[in-house]
Formats: C-alpha cells, structure tokens, sequence
C-alpha cells in the first residue's frame, strides 16, 4: 500500500537543549527527571515507528553523548565554576570515559542524523542509535 507518504525521520528529542542523550540507552546517574522522560521519549517514537512503518515513514533515535557543542562548553564551564578544575580538564576528563579517548564533532553527530534521513537507510527503524564512540556499554 503506497499512499505516496515517503518519509524518514531522524528523531532528535528536545529533550535536553535539543538533542535527545545516549541516557536513552544507559542512565546516568543523578538525572532521575531526565533519565525517565527519555525512556517515554524513546516509547513514543517506538509506537510512532510501528504505526506509520506501512506508510514509509522511519522513525529513529539519535542519542550523541559528548559532542563538542556550545551546550558542552557551558556545561563544562558550569562544572569549573562549582569545582577547582578548568573547563579542559573537564573535558579531558569526559574523553577518559570513552574508548576512542576524544570528544566527538558535531559534523559526525550530523553523519549518522543525515544517514539515517536518506534513502539508503530506508529498511531501519525503530531504532535508538547511540553516538559516542562506544561510551554506553550495551549489548543492544
């Protein structure tokens, strides 16, 4: 049935100052608030990737971690100004955590968002893709 609605949605929840969290796929501790309305988040557009699917809509998840954003540097610099620790060190910090050992760029965040809006990923949906160099320690 082909009702001429050809769509794909790369979904990106205003959750957080715009984009929805790699917390979708593992919490981090101390967001309670957050944490829960991720989980709903990610529900909502489960039920929303299997009601238009027939319609060849996708619906899809992308849940970035530490993306070297104005958002990061505010919150880096927030952490500074409540610690004894410069901004970079923040930083520094938050690249131990993940394997690669860096932060990621906005340019490779856009890569997989503008992926996931093409044809070529035209049979995935319903997915929640973290963007993180391998930070969330999950099997699934």
């Amino acid at each position: 049935m082909d009702l001429g609605l050809q769509c794909r949605v790369a979904y990106v929840a205003a959750a957080s100052k715009g984009f929805f969290s790699s917390s979708a796929k593992q919490p981090v501790d101390a967001l309670l608030l957050s944490n829960s309305v991720r989980a709903a988040v990610t529900g909502l557009a489960g039920t929303l990737a299997n009601e238009y699917a027939l319609f060849g809509t996708t619906v899809e998840n992308v849940c970035p971690r530490y993306t070297r954003t104005a958002h990061l540097d505010t919150l880096a610099k927030s952490i500074s100004t409540r610690s004894t620790v410069k901004p970079e060190e923040v930083f520094a910090d938050w690249a131990r955590e993940i394997p690669a050992g860096r932060i990621g760029t906005p340019e490779e965040f856009a890569a997989v968002a503008a992926f996931l809006a093409s044809q070529r990923a035209s049979y995935v949906n319903e997915t929640s893709i973290a963007i993180d160099f391998g930070l969330v320690r999950s099997l699934l």
